[in-house]
């Protein structure tokens, strides 16, 4: 059977030809809609057809007589532009394309807001290769639009072949971690900042790569991010990461684990049962459970967001919002999202103690966070100074340099009994109980995990 995107190959071939023989300056855009899975899981397809069917007439009008645009099978789409002129404006022909995907959708569904959605970009001009080989080019311009991040247009140039190829190998090669459990996590303590005690962690990925030495997941998620890869080892990072926090519990540490989601993670329907199976498995008092998601990935769609966290919160997890930067179309959104933290991104944390308006901004936001029944994080603190700040604020939790640096869980073991003792509020004034709250009470007594060092 002849799949949509072979068959859109086949039809451009005779275009592109025509085009050539014309003598015209030809180029291929394969447009690509950003995190179409999560519409479609979030409001089903009925939606998602709707919303694909409404960009391919956006498209084909806004390249008017100068090409044409076709659907080459889920939610990408070609578009073949011809121009006479000696250099034509390709990058505004892009600009247009992005422009088109971004403008609102109204939905006929009582009074559901306009959906918004975005698309990212890979462009390729003509030189004369076969029709196959310029699609390859302008899949590969792609992939790296979307690692530099979503809604953007890159133009293939012959040096992203190589990087086409490390990427290719990259991503053999994590499979094979993660089949050979060369993938590990490490752990950036958050502190309390009233009473000084180590509350949270955040779980972080690293790669024991057997020539390299150990990645960090800067250096190989976004890469992960764009293949199917990053489906299992989410997986795998949820599991291991509910072990390891119910081992804490059972020796009485009341850590909260932070853990990340990609956005494919939210868009995928194995998610929810994966949630479920590492708490069922580890025995975990969902409480301790935080489930961070990215704010540019709450504001591709905030309703069909707010409907998938709501299902995650029912298991009884919490819910973050990272990267917090005030922008301020977020903060209108914020009250339709079902969360319960907000983490400040290091950039709202880096000018304070150097500008009067970034202590301002702080001490605004966490009222405001406060107002909405909001915990608060402060990311990437590196001094005193700062964490003075904030607690004037009256910022819940720190992230930072003047604690620790990532550590393994056995150093974080060792973080949390040092800051123990440093804390402010001694145990005996919880009345002789432990720091375990009440609701983790009921998990302590549980079988030994095979995970519980």
């Amino acid at each position: 059977m002849v799949n949509q995107a072979d068959l859109s190959v086949a039809v451009l071939a005779d275009p592109i030809e025509a085009a050539r023989r014309r003598g015209t300056t030809n180029a291929l855009f394969l447009v690509d809609i950003d995190n179409f899975h999560v519409i479609n899981n979030g409001f089903g397809r009925e939606l998602g057809d709707l919303v694909l069917g409404t960009v391919a007439k956006r498209l084909q009008q806004s390249v008017a007589n100068l090409g044409y645009c076709l659907a080459c099978g889920g939610d990408r789409f070609m578009v073949l532009v011809s121009q006479t002129t000696a250099e034509p404006l390709f990058d505004d022909v892009a600009d247009r394309l992005i422009d088109a995907v971004r403008t609102p959708i109204r939905v006929e569904r009582g009074d559901a807001p306009p959906l918004v959605v975005s698309a990212s970009v890979g462009s390729v001009l003509d030189d004369g290769a076969p029709v196959e080989e310029l699609v390859r080019r302008a899949d590969i311009a792609l992939n790296q639009a979307k690692v530099k991040g979503f809604s953007g247009h890159v133009t293939f140039e012959p040096a992203m072949q190589e990087a086409a190829e490390s990427a290719a190998n990259l991503e053999r090669d994590l499979r094979e971690a993660l089949d050979s459990e060369l993938l590990f996590l490490n752990y950036l303590p958050g502190v309390d900042i009233p009473t000084g005690r180590l509350t949270s962690a955040q779980a972080l990925l690293c790669w024991q790569h057997p020539e390299r030495g150990v990645i960090a997941a800067g250096d190989f998620v976004p890469y992960l991010e764009h293949s199917r890869t990053i489906i299992d080892v989410g997986s795998w990072v949820l599991q291991e990461a509910c072990m390891q926090a119910a081992a804490w519990q059972r020796r009485g540490m009341s850590i909260a684990l932070h853990v990340s989601l990609s956005a494919r993670q939210l868009g995928a329907d194995v998610l929810l049962g994966d949630l479920r199976d590492s708490l069922s498995l580890s025995r975990l008092n969902p409480a301790l459970l935080v489930l961070e998601i990215t704010e540019d990935v709450v504001m591709k769609d905030t309703g069909a967001m707010a409907e998938r966290l709501r299902e995650f919160k029912a298991l009884g997890v919490h819910i973050a919002i990272d990267n917090f930067a005030a922008d301020y179309g977020t903060l209108s959104q914020l009250t339709r999202l079902p969360l319960d933290i907000v983490e400040f991104d290091r950039s709202l944390i880096a000018d304070i103690g150097k500008e009067d308006s970034a202590a301002a901004l702080i001490h605004t936001l966490v009222q405001i966070a406060d107002n909405l029944g909001l915990e608060t994080v402060a990311a990437g603190v590196e001094d005193e100074a700062q964490l003075e700040e904030l607690r004037s604020a009256g910022c819940a939790q720190a992230v930072g340099q003047p604690y620790s640096q990532p550590v393994s869980a056995d150093e974080l073991d060792k973080l949390f009994r040092d800051l123990e003792t440093q804390a402010t509020t001694p145990w005996t004034s919880l009345g002789g109980e432990s720091l375990v709250d009440k609701r983790t009470e009921p998990y302590r007594d549980q079988a030994v995990n095979p995970h519980d060092p």
